[in-house]
């Protein structure tokens, strides 16, 4: 049988693998191989982005990952089938226990108590862990033969003979040949064949440097201080599998059982995992999402001459609801809601003049939703305002619906922690968001590594674009000038910035986004402490959690929504006057005289400095100049071209109001 690599890491086992899971999905279907394992220390954070990647590619991507034990050693494991891949997010989900005792200190690292292993072994297979730290490996080359012999008893008891396998590595490390011969006398002792693995780190040679200062980043050391700690060679990197054979010629049985163990472990991400939002299943759904509507539409619309339309708009949306199954999402995000307006009353007191004002808002798109509105989710009127439903929701929608709830910041603190209440700690989690590698942030960690002196890489740090590594040469020089620059350490930190751009550092949480489930997260998804106290994330971001079809809140702390509710009480206790939000003019014209002097300062969604400078030219006049204000200082028309011919018409259009605007299509035309 082909070698089949079996022990790989990607850049999400952060701060140690050196490539993206597309960058090792291209690479392996490059080489030749019919499967990927991805190992990822302790974590399943990118398991998803590869196997989507490796999907169109025609190479299989199996489940993993690299268990951390409670004594410190290495442990890997895949998933054979379901309930393997369920019994590895529970036992991730149980290293990370604990792992935040207090939000104020780091976290600590997550381990693996090896008694978890024995009770969740059901459809995982065991590969022993890789040279250097593995739980058989280190214990062969500390020499304690006894303590690995009765290790692996332990685990073939756990596991089952069928499911152990003592792993081998050549690493071209010292005695590497002595212990691989060593581990695989233990495993004809075991019972069990030895697998050869390449403890893959990076998918290109050229990647075995930042990999390397990966090394010395996490270790808070230099490049020549974590000289011990380096892998000091090219061995991780991945490779054909005809090269593995050659790198094991001593064990032939050992690469032809990587191929064979990888037939069996046919577990596929991209399957349907079982997720279920609250509600989805519920039969009653379309009649109650009908009927409240109903109920509201007649008291929303009562003697006002839009009825007809409201009723036509909102008949037709529940037809597309009913059609694509949606009711009970509808239904779930009003609970969120109403949960929330305990929350707000709570939070705000029932005396305060905040009382008025509804706990939060829906954004974006949804607005132009009629059921939106009726259910309290928006509080813009899409029959008043002619507002296209077709963005949001349409019959050939492939994913679910978007909608952004955004609330005051102290409402959404006590809301986050008051969902898990209601839904479950173990069926609700935020969405995890990975920091990624950008200009700035790559030039302070690398040049640490690379012992630079700390005073120029601050100042180079400071000088270059934050996101962008484009031009760092450029921005070096000017530094610390062009002889410098060309020594071999300033030169190998502009190759390294280039490597690591895009690539994740470490996992934080995502600004809003929760996932809800009517079955335990832990077993779809594993699950770790938020650096906040009382919060949780799953080990996906949005994309990974799209790609699963888990459904994804948003729950949004906006800050202006603060202030105005600062403002509303400072009013309040200043001129002992309450202000309802909903009947203020929306066409004061000393407003729109400051707005288009770009007097917009922290005024959300026209605070850039690309809306400033745009609303100088553009002279909004009424909230829909605005509308097409802030749609228009977004990527879709500037790079298509579309913002300087719109300008020019608007200057026409003030000009000469008898104007003529051209269309490039009669379809264009209002």
């Amino acid at each position: 049988m082909p070698y089949v690599e079996l022990h790989c890491h990607s850049a999400f086992s952060f701060l140690d693998g050196a490539s993206h899971p597309t960058e090792l999905a291209a690479a392996a279907a490059e080489q030749g191989h019919s499967a990927l394992a991805l190992t990822d220390h302790d974590g399943l954070h990118g398991a998803m982005e590869l196997a989507q990647a490796t999907k169109p590619l025609g190479v299989r991507t199996i489940v993993g990952a690299e268990l951390t034990l409670d004594d410190g050693h290495h442990l890997t494991l895949l998933c054979e089938n379901e309930n393997g891949y369920r019994n590895l997010c529970r036992l991730l989900t149980l290293a990370y226990t604990g792992t935040r005792p207090s939000p104020a200190r780091e976290p600590l690292p997550p381990s693996t108590p090896l008694e978890a292993l024995e009770r969740h072994a059901d459809g995982l297979v065991c590969l022993s862990g890789c040279a250097r730290e593995g739980a058989l490996a280190a214990r062969v080359e500390r020499g304690e033969h006894s303590a690995a012999a009765a290790l692996g008893r332990r685990l073939r008891e756990a596991f089952g003979p069928d499911n152990l396998r003592v792993e081998l590595q050549r690493p071209f490390a010292r005695r590497d040949r002595r212990r691989n011969r060593l581990l695989a006398e233990l495993a004809e002792q075991l019972g069990v064949p030895g697998v050869a693995t390449g403890n893959v780190h990076s998918h290109d040679p050229a990647r075995a440097a930042l990999q390397d200062a990966f090394v010395a980043v996490r270790h808070r050391a230099s490049l020549d201080e974590s000289e011990p700690l380096r892998r000091g060679n090219r061995s991780h990197v991945l490779a054909p599998p005809e090269r593995m054979a050659e790198r094991f010629a001593d064990h032939p049985e050992a690469v032809h059982e990587s191929g064979r163990l990888a037939e069996r472990l046919r577990f596929d991400l991209t399957e349907d995992l079982g997720y279920r939002y609250p509600g989805a299943d519920d039969e009653t759904a379309d009649r109650r999402l009908a009927e409240l509507c109903r109920a509201r539409l007649e008291e929303h619309y009562a003697g006002r001459s839009s009825r007809e339309d409201a009723v036509t708009r909102l008949e037709r949306e529940l037809r597309v609801i009913r059609h694509l199954n949606l009711s009970g999402f509808f239904l779930l995000h009003r609970d969120m809601l109403e949960l929330a307006r305990e929350v707000a009353c709570e939070v705000r007191g029932p005396d305060s003049a905040r009382a008025l004002l509804p706990p939060g808002r829906g954004r974006g798109s949804s607005v132009s939703s009629i059921v939106c509105y009726l259910t309290g989710l928006s509080h813009i009127d899409p029959v008043e305002c002619d507002l296209f439903l077709g963005r949001f929701l349409n019959e050939e929608i492939s994913a679910l619906p978007d909608i952004d709830l955004d609330f005051p910041r102290d409402i959404r603190e006590v809301l986050i922690p008051r969902v898990h209440e209601r839904y479950g700690h173990d069926r609700s989690a935020l969405v995890a968001a990975f920091a990624t590698y950008r200009g700035r942030s790559a030039v302070r960690d690398l040049g640490k590594a690379l012992g630079l002196p700390p005073v120029e890489v601050e100042r180079l740090a400071r000088a270059i674009d934050p996101w962008s590594g484009e031009g760092i040469e450029r921005d070096i020089a000017a530094c610390v000038g062009e002889r410098r620059a060309a020594t071999p350490r300033w030169r190998a930190l502009a190759r390294l910035i280039h490597d690591a751009q895009g690539l994740p550092r470490h996992m934080g949480q995502h600004s809003g986004g929760m996932v809800i489930s009517t079955e335990s997260l832990a077993e779809l998804c594993p699950i770790q402490p938020a650096a906040m106290e009382g919060r949780q994330m799953v080990q996906w971001d949005k994309e990974s959690c799209a790609d699963a079809g888990f459904l994804k809140l948003d729950l949004l702390g906006l800050g202006m929504l603060s202030a105005v509710e600062r403002c509303v009480e400072e009013i309040a206790r200043v001129r002992d006057e309450r202000i309802d939000l909903s009947r203020i003019a929306l066409d004061d014209s000393e407003v729109y005289r400051q707005i288009q002097a770009a007097e917009t300062t922290g005024v959300f969604q026209i605070e850039s400095r690309a809306q400033m400078q745009m609303l100088k030219r553009t002279l909004p006049e009424s909230l829909d100049d605005l509308t097409v204000q802030v749609a228009l200082v977004r990527p879709g028309p500037i790079l298509g071209g579309a913002v300087h011919p719109y300008i020019e018409r608007r200057k026409a259009l003030r000009a000469d109001p008898d104007y003529q605007v051209p269309y490039e299509h009669p379809s264009l035309e209002p």
